[in-house]
């Protein structure tokens, strides 16, 4: 209807798991789909992969094919705590090939709504950015607040 938001995008979060399933069966390591993220308040997906000397995380945008690896925080743990802490990993990047790998540059300049026409005109996210006050854009395409 006219006036109203559109419905909001999504992924199809299957096809990022089987992609990470046939990664880790290439790169001959053990994964783990995070499925209890799934029940929280965030916008994303995410797949752990076993790399020593520490597991590296893979995350979509539950809205759009964006991807970007993080690392656990300081407790070791990933998924409690905010703002994820994101890395480069090439190694991975190059087998996401159909996404967008976010580079950590990227993450982490700072957030200003104003900049993003394709953002500032949908209520529910004004809403949120005000009401959250995110600081870089990291923290708005990888939250626990959506």
């Amino acid at each position: 209807m006219p006036g109203e938001d559109p419905e909001p995008p999504s992924i199809n979060k299957f096809d990022f798991y089987e992609r990470c399933k046939k990664i880790a069966l290439k790169k001959h390591i053990q994964y783990e789909i995070l499925r209890y993220l799934e029940e929280d308040c965030n916008n994303f997906y995410a797949v752990k992969f076993f790399f020593l000397p520490q597991p590296i995380y893979a995350v979509v945008n539950a809205a759009h094919p964006f991807i970007a690896f993080c690392l656990d925080d300081e407790y070791s743990k990933f998924g409690n705590s905010f703002p994820l802490y994101f890395i480069d990993y090439e190694e991975l990047a190059e087998e996401f090939s159909g996404y967008t790998v976010m580079k950590v540059i990227e993450l982490n300049k700072q957030f200003n709504i104003e900049e993003h026409e394709e953002l500032r005109n949908i209520r529910t996210i004004k809403e949120q950015v005000k009401y959250w006050n995110p600081i870089t854009i990291g923290d708005v395409m990888f939250n626990y607040w959506d």
